[in-house]
């Protein structure tokens, strides 16, 4: 996967030479943009967290053609306590096959400074997808691989939103999981998770989110997690 992930990184950085030629005269702009973010409850995978996430994420975009984006940036996250604390770099490609049905592939860099689940402070993923994005709705099929875990886990995800005023919405989420062989023995299903939320925006760059949300573990983490209903929000900073 190392291997895998400094490939896919020299080809990315290789292509804005290509697409220069390709768009032949296309102006292209590199956007650039910065979140500040806090999560009441960190969930990852269907796995529950101890405590509040304080994150960060710079994220950079590159057209390189009509129907090409090479993006990437960087995560930063921490958990107050001093328990948790993680440093990603991403690298990944968007293509739209048609309109709003676009296929992609990233490879990302986790390095676990401190980190009370893994025995490693390195790791590596390639996350691929295929999403339908809609006026207000989204719909994705999502594979990760991980190079601890040897193993992939497939997550299905749905998503709508309803505006309800200007400055009110309504966001209704759902997400299945199936590990196979991801920390696992076997193939299994992996977790479901529910969430209502109510994105609120204060400003152009302010935005609380107060949400109420129901997990479910099933066969691959029922061992370690069990079903919760839990209510909490989300508050973000776009710089």
């Amino acid at each position: 996967m190392k291997t895998l992930f400094s490939l896919l990184l020299a080809a990315v950085l290789a292509l804005p030479a290509w697409a220069d030629d390709a768009t032949s005269g296309n102006q292209q702009t590199l956007a650039v943009s910065a979140m500040l973010q806090y999560d009441s409850e960190y969930i990852l995978y269907g796995y529950r967290q101890d405590g509040p996430l304080l994150h960060a994420t710079l994220y950079l975009a590159y057209p390189l053609t009509d129907a090409a984006t090479l993006w990437g940036g960087s995560w930063f996250g921490i958990i107050p306590d001093g328990t948790y604390r993680e440093l990603d770099g991403f690298i990944g490609m968007d293509y739209s096959i048609w309109g709003p049905l676009v296929v992609g592939a990233t490879g990302s860099a986790f390095h676990y400074i401190d980190v009370p689940f893994s025995e490693k402070s390195m790791a590596y993923e390639l996350f691929t997808h295929i999403s339908y994005y809609g006026d207000r709705s989204l719909v994705a099929l999502r594979d990760y691989i991980d190079t601890e875990s040897h193993g992939h886990l497939i997550r299905l995800v749905a998503n709508y939103t309803q505006p309800v005023t200007k400055r009110v919405s309504l966001k209704g989420n759902a997400e299945f999981g199936y590990a196979l062989r991801y920390f696992v023995s076997g193939n299994h299903p992996n977790d479901v998770l529910l969430k209502l939320e109510a994105p609120i925006a204060i400003s152009e760059s302010c935005r609380i989110s107060p949400y109420i949300a129901r997990t479910f573990a099933l066969d691959a983490i029922k061992d370690y997690e069990k079903d919760d209903t839990f209510g909490g929000v989300s508050i973000s900073w776009t710089l």
